[in-house]
């Protein structure tokens, strides 16, 4: 495992001048894995990006409140390294899942110094894809990654657990309702500012969608792996969630387990993600130019 968490994966580019400004700074959560090694193996993105490990990989504590309490513990982890400004975050399958409901928790404290400009998630599967679509018509199996000739036993025992661990919490998981907050009074308001809303609504994602299915030799005819059973969805069954959630869809080559271990599926992997950034940067500035326009 990697000493610090968060890690530092890629500087980004240095600053011309004192009064030029970064690119907005990417934090990538790890995948159902628990490592963060997969990013790693990534480009340049030109920007800074930052790695979210799971903190029990090694010790095999579970997180006794699921999905909620381990995206409140990253919260604390991109505070510390991303205090105040935009962000954007995301990750491969369960790290777009944990990205979203880190998103959600940002969007309830309200006050909080992050404007969090979007979501970049790279094969993330809806779980009520599972529950809605995942019986009844194929029989699903949930293979998984393929160990390289070179991987300890011991590294094998520690990602099978955190696989196994994170398919209890997802299952368990109730996604957010980005429901409207009350607007808490200042001392000149009175009593009736407790009857304000503030809305809440998730942030722009983009999603990155693997073309292919996961090979499944040996085994009978319209057998699926589990991240498959919404592959002919362009949404990967997000629609079923929120119509308004997903801003963008880009299909990248490979299938789910293969896109940060096949170099020609990397690099098309890396410059989706960098555009992704890019692209999140320009609604954000349109957004504010727009809300700007209209204050005149």
């Amino acid at each position: 495992m990697f000493p610090d968490n968060p890690s530092l994966i890629q500087e980004g580019p240095q600053p011309t001048s004192l009064w030029a400004k970064p690119p907005t700074p990417l934090v990538l959560i790890h995948d159902g894995g628990g490592t963060v090694f997969s990013y790693y193996c990534l480009g340049d993105i030109d920007r800074q990006v930052h790695g979210i490990s799971n903190p029990n990989y090694d010790s095999g504590e579970s997180f006794p409140g699921g999905i909620p309490e381990m995206a409140a513990l990253y919260v604390e982890y991109i505070k510390s390294i991303v205090p105040r400004g935009n962000l954007i975050i995301g990750g491969w399958s369960l790290g777009g899942l944990l990205s979203l409901e880190v998103a959600s928790q940002l969007a309830v404290e309200g006050e909080n110094k992050i404007n969090l400009l979007g979501i970049v998630m790279v094969d993330s599967v809806c779980p009520l894809s599972w529950k809605n679509k995942g019986e009844g018509f194929m029989r699903v199996i949930k293979n998984g990654v393929a160990w390289g000739p070179h991987t300890k036993e011991e590294t094998k025992q520690k990602v099978t657990r955190c696989f196994a661990e994170s398919s209890r919490m997802v299952g368990e998981w109730e996604l957010p309702k980005w429901e409207a907050q009350p607007v808490a009074p200042t001392p000149f308001d009175g009593i009736g500012r407790w009857e304000m809303m503030r809305e809440i609504k998730p942030p722009p994602v983009i999603l990155l969608r693997a073309r292919e299915r996961v090979p499944v030799p040996g085994e009978a005819e319209g057998t699926v792996s589990r991240v498959d059973v919404c592959r002919d969805d362009s949404m990967l069954g997000w629609g079923e969630y929120r119509k308004d959630l997903i801003t963008k869809v880009v299909d990248i080559p490979g299938h789910h387990f293969n896109i940060f271990s096949n170099m020609a599926n990397l690099d098309v992997a890396t410059e989706e993600i960098r555009k992704a950034c890019l692209e999140l940067e320009g609604l954000h500035l349109k957004r504010f130019l727009s809300g700007r326009d209209s204050k005149r």
